[in-house]
């Protein structure tokens, strides 16, 4: 079993479902101590959902920041997409360059799950 994992969110806001359950399993993994470590990264098309507040992604991304490590989304992809101002105004989401990011997390042996 991997000790660590990394949650990529990927799927556009027409794949809602398969956006919260890659939630709910960060949000389950860390309340029940499933893995040493869980980090979340939106990115691509899952960054317009949060930009939308849409109110069950909103409420696991509060619940996550609550758990100690708050969700991630792209600066490059909300740029692209003209939506950084909104998601930056999001208070329990870090808008970062996930590039260097990424790279960190796989080069210490994070396993990568996409939703």
């Amino acid at each position: 079993m991997a000790k660590n994992i990394l949650i990529m969110i990927n799927s556009g806001k027409d794949q809602k479902p398969k956006i919260l359950t890659g939630l709910n399993l960060a949000v389950v993994g860390k309340q029940k101590h499933l893995f040493d470590d869980i980090k979340v990264i939106f990115f691509g098309p899952s960054e317009q959902i949060i930009a939308d507040g849409d109110p069950e992604v909103m409420d696991m991304i509060k619940k996550l920041s609550e758990m100690g490590d708050k969700p991630m989304a792209c600066q490059v992809v909300s740029d692209n997409m003209k939506i950084t101002d909104k998601l930056k105004a999001v208070q329990t989401l870090n808008v970062t360059m996930i590039g260097p990011v990424l790279a960190d997390l796989v080069s210490k042996g994070y396993e990568v799950l996409n939703f």
